[in-house]
């Protein structure tokens, strides 16, 4: 499947950080692929940056469904040139929240939008996250958090530590205690590369 650039969706944690790359669904449930209707303003297939807009719309749309009155379903989004793929717990639901944000952005109606199942909402990693930097601030970790945040598609969460708190299966213990139930990953990092959100947005893939 071709890369995709993940989109960043803003939402309420603490220091929360959407680290949306897609990387391989690992919940082994097929795409389910939701057919946009037709419309009229519809970009075609020729015109490249045209198309890139109406996605990025549609990313935004529906990630404005997702903050609001579907955020028991939205996990996370990524787009590449030609359509979205929007991770999401309930995908029978999602297939609501695209018509939503296509009918409260008529002007999405055109982008197709992929459908992929995911364990976790947006909204479970985030708190997950807040509980890690709470931990973090009652007492210090063995290693440093420099950033935490949602995983690409859904499966938990990803925090970043130094290389030496990422080899530690001790530090890997006393993160997953503070996060609870949401599954923890954890990447070696710096403090300057948590700092810039282009260091730490990794390319999806799928």
């Amino acid at each position: 499947m071709n890369r995709r650039t993940a989109v960043a969706l803003p939402l309420a944690a603490g220091a929360f950080a959407l680290l949306t790359a897609c990387g391989s669904a690992t919940t082994g449930t097929p795409a389910v692929a939701v057919a946009a209707p037709p419309s009229a303003s519809a970009p075609s297939a020729d015109t490249t940056p045209s198309i890139a807009v109406a996605v990025t719309d549609t990313a935004s749309a529906l990630g404005e469904q997702g903050r609001g009155e579907f955020g028991d379903t939205y996990g996370s989004l990524s787009v590449d040139a030609h359509h979205v793929v929007l991770y999401a717990t309930d995908p029978a639901r999602a297939r609501s929240m695209v018509e939503a944000a296509h009918r409260a952005h008529p002007d999405t109606a055109g982008v197709d939008v992929e459908i992929r199942a995911c364990q976790y909402t947006a909204r479970d990693q985030s708190r997950a996250s807040a509980q890690v930097f709470a931990a973090q601030q009652r007492k210090p970790f063995s290693f440093p958090v420099f950033a935490s945040g949602s995983s690409p598609d859904g499966t938990g969460i990803v925090v970043t530590t130094s290389e030496e708190g990422a080899k530690s299966q001790a530090f890997v213990r006393e993160v997953q205690q503070a996060a609870g139930s949401v599954p923890v990953r954890v990447n070696a990092g710096s403090q300057a590369s948590a700092a810039d959100p282009t260091a730490l947005a990794p390319v999806a893939s799928g």
